[in-house]
């Protein structure tokens, strides 16, 4: 069975969790087909602020850049150097995140677990298409990605699976985890197939997640996105199985939401600082 990853190349955490967790259920991943951006333009100001904000002012910006820029394969990816990550923020910058561990990059890390791993400019291109077809992708896994097209939906011989971050079909689009606290419903994931619609393919599995106790928007989605990829690698597992059953959804039975403005955030915030409770069933 082919398992094959579509995702952007900057998105280390996502794609490496899914692995790991396609592992834990005994799957291998045949590949990994990712998006290659062009290098990112960096604030340097902001980024020495930032450093000097996290009391990380002895670490070389000269260094960090020059490891990171003269990546031959991949200049856009970023590497963690003592413990510190870019990442992109909100507004389109770049700002300096103090990690606990370094990241390996999605090309290192396929590397060492012998992942055939394929960059291509656009994953609506004949190259990503053609590179789905050399690796015989029998499911193909979303790590993060835009909307993909037609042409490439149709190469995995089984199926294309996301997992998306609320229930499905009450919660479609953007920010929907912290919608789901807005309107005082369940947070949750769904594992559904990927077809031309946003959001809207057949469901395989649902599953309500307790964020009692996070405490802020960062903490409960961080909680959100590890289990996650625990659900999509065992519906995975479960496709491979053929122990899953398909319910269509119906496109008139829920709603799509788009970005959530500040003001929104901050009483979803609110809402998490006390100890949120869904108030309905969904």
């Amino acid at each position: 069975m082919n398992i094959v990853i579509l995702c952007k190349s900057w998105n280390h955490k996502k794609v490496i969790e899914i692995v790991q967790a396609l592992h834990a259920q005994e799957l291998r991943v045949r590949g990994i087909i990712a998006l290659a951006a062009t290098p990112p333009r960096i604030n340097l100001a902001q980024a020495v602020r930032k450093a000097h904000e996290h009391g990380l002012a002895h670490i070389m910006l000269a260094h960090f850049f020059s490891n990171n820029f003269d990546r031959h394969d991949h200049p856009h990816e970023f590497v963690a150097v003592n413990g510190v990550h870019p990442t992109h923020s909100r507004n389109g910058q770049w700002q300096i995140e103090k990690n606990h561990l370094s990241q390996p990059t999605i090309a290192e890390y396929a590397r060492r677990q012998q992942i055939e791993m394929v960059s291509v400019r656009d994953l609506n291109s004949i190259a990503c298409a053609n590179a789905l077809q050399q690796m015989r992708t029998d499911i193909l896994l979303f790590g993060g990605v835009p909307i993909i097209r037609g042409n490439i939906l149709t190469v995995p011989k089984i199926c294309t699976l996301n997992v998306h971050m609320a229930l499905l079909p009450e919660f479609r689009g953007m920010n929907v985890a912290e919608w789901s606290i807005f309107t005082g419903a369940p947070v949750g994931v769904t594992v559904h197939q990927v077809d031309s619609g946003v959001d809207t393919g057949a469901i395989l599995y649902r599953e309500t997640i307790n964020v009692a106790n996070c405490n802020s928007i960062a903490a409960m989605r961080a909680r959100v996105s590890r289990q996650q990829h625990l659900v999509l690698a065992k519906c995975a597992r479960l496709l491979v199985e053929k122990k899953l059953t398909l319910t269509p959804q119906q496109k008139a039975g829920g709603k799509q939401y788009y970005l959530m403005h500040e003001k929104l955030r901050k009483i979803v915030e609110r809402r998490l600082a006390k100890g949120y409770q869904s108030n309905m069933d969904c």
